[in-house]
């Protein structure tokens, strides 16, 4: 459970999300059941495929000061363990179920290093804006079709 800090501040930089995301053709959602926890699901889209839809769970323990878990599921609340629901991009890994990127919790699990320097997570801000962005970022311009 999230506490009320973060929560308030992740309602503070929501809509921002949710006009970038209608930019490319995505959604943000968050289920009712996800409210407490601060997981958001959102549909994402390659730019050069939008016809190729995502699905993408961002789960926040803390916010803004900490990356969120990102995973890729194939639906809104579905398995976070099915290997085709995972765009092919740069640093994702579909086999091992993460992002191995400095914008996710699971990267800077891997990779302790990213702390501090140029990697550092970013707490000013809209660092929700920043995932959101990278995500799409990714898409955009590194896109290699669906793991299979």
């Amino acid at each position: 459970m999230i506490d009320e800090e973060s929560r308030l501040n992740l309602a503070d930089d929501q809509p921002l999300v949710e006009e970038f995301l209608a930019d490319f053709g995505g959604e943000l959602l968050q289920r009712s059941e996800d409210a407490n926890d601060a997981v958001y699901w959102l549909t994402v889209h390659p730019r050069n495929v939008p016809a190729d839809s995502y699905v993408a769970r961002i789960a926040w323990t803390r916010y803004p000061d900490a990356a969120p878990s990102v995973k890729f599921a194939d639906g809104v609340g579905g398995s976070l363990s099915v290997v085709k629901a995972w765009p092919q991009c740069k640093g994702y890994r579909p086999n091992d179920f993460d992002i191995c990127k400095p914008f996710t919790a699971e990267g800077f699990s891997v990779h302790p290093e990213w702390g501090t320097g140029i990697h550092a997570w970013p707490t000013t801000g809209n660092p929700f804006l920043f995932v959101v962005s990278q995500i799409q970022d990714d898409l955009n311009h590194s896109y290699q079709g669906r793991a299979q």
